[in-house]
């Protein structure tokens, strides 16, 4: 179920935290959609290109992760603002949302909200062509430039020379259904696609208006109705979502959000063999690592070849610790098992093998454990326990 809400800003000088609050929502979670190939094909597209070469074949349900299970929020682009429902990826770096010159054949394009520049007093078209593989196809487009905004405040806004992909064909057929229209990549300029700087560098580098450079996730996994999804802030940290202390881990590469992951123990016994390497990604549903480790924990948690669990187990399954900063951040049966609309259970872990590329890939299972904090300026993640 879709949950809207409304969006909230609140200023320093105003007694209150300098943040820029843009509510989360959620979707209905569909048993129907969940393929654990699908999933493990997904991730090796999205990340692959930057650590290793990768496949150009098409993998028909390759995104179906992407809008299932996921958490997403509203933007606005051009004068007069038009919004759009976008997926906040901090796995990837670059803004795209449907165009007004999308062919009728296109129905993912179809049937969400397009842009319309000439509707846009601000926007500047250009034909510079734009095209980013996913595992089922590429989006394919023109950039634009516009201004962006994150709330209603216009102070909270790039200049009209935001550049954004225009999509006029989208990845595969996954894409019809999702909920939201377009993704918002949190990633660093880096792995941008032809170099298109990301519309938070213009929102953090005002230091009056944004004087933290980061951007915080909490995230609601209750599957109850009229249960809100969550919030996204920028710009600063809401004290009253966590719990002290903060637990940091610097960047060990500026590209994705990736970070020194020191062990993983379930139930106090490493099943790890060393230090590795881990990438928070809020555009993946799951928690995903090496095929040996992930295959012991569904073995001792009871999962079945295709990740099922049965979910009157639930509270008897074992803790599993990643161990960041020589902190255990645990998780219980109750944290990455996923509970279905129908009642049904599976898995919130799935393999991945990655040559030359991380060990694990930390997703919104493991995101939404904790309150997560994206902190630019200081090139580091933070995690606490939320409240």
């Amino acid at each position: 179920m879709i949950l809207l809400l409304l969006f909230l800003l609140s200023s320093p000088w105003m007694g209150i935290n300098a943040l820029v609050r843009v509510p989360i929502k959620k979707t209905t979670l569909s048993r129907s959609s969940y393929n654990v190939e699908a999933i493990s094909e997904y991730l090796k597209q999205k990340y692959i290109a930057n650590y290793t070469y990768g496949s150009n074949h098409d993998f028909t349900e390759g995104l179906s992760n992407y809008m299932n299970n996921q958490y997403y929020g509203t933007i606005q682009i051009g004068t007069l603002p038009q919004t759009f429902k976008v997926l906040f990826d901090t796995g990837s770096s670059n803004l795209w949302i449907p165009c007004w010159d999308c062919p009728q054949s296109d129905k993912a394009c179809q049937n969400h909200d397009k842009f319309y520049c000439d509707q846009s007093s601000t926007c500047n078209h250009t034909d510079q062509p734009i095209s980013i593989h996913y595992g089922t196809g590429s989006m394919q487009g023109h950039v634009d430039h516009d201004i962006v905004c994150f709330g209603t405040d216009e102070k909270y806004c790039t200049d009209s020379s935001q550049g954004f992909g225009c999509a006029t064909k989208e990845p595969g057929n996954t894409f019809i259904y999702a909920p939201f229209d377009g993704i918002l990549g949190m990633a660093w300029d880096s792995i941008a696609k032809d170099s298109i700087p990301q519309p938070l560098d213009q929102i953090y580098a005002n230091k009056n208006l944004c004087p933290e450079a980061l951007v915080a996730f909490y995230l609601n996994r209750d599957l109850q109705q009229n249960v809100i999804g969550g919030e996204l802030t920028l710009c600063g940290m809401d004290k009253s979502q966590y719990k002290d202390p903060i637990v940091w881990e610097e960047l060990t590469s500026e590209t994705y959000w990736q970070i020194r992951l020191s062990d993983v123990a379930l139930n106090g016994t490493s099943i790890t063999f060393g230090p590795t390497s881990a990438i928070v990604d809020s555009g993946t549903s799951l928690i995903a690592g090496p095929p040996s480790v992930i295959q012991t924990i569904q073995q001792k948690i009871g999962a079945d070849e295709n990740g099922g669990i049965d979910c009157n187990t639930i509270p008897q399954l074992p803790q599993i610790a990643f161990i960041i900063h020589g902190t255990e951040m645990i998780l219980n049966g109750y944290n990455y098992v996923i509970k279905y609309n129908d009642g049904s259970c599976t898995s919130g872990f799935q393999e991945i093998d990655i040559p030359g590329g991380p060990s694990w890939i930390l997703g919104d299972v493991f995101i939404g454990a904790f309150y997560s904090v994206f902190d630019h300026g200081n090139k580091r993640v933070g995690f606490a326990v939320a409240v």
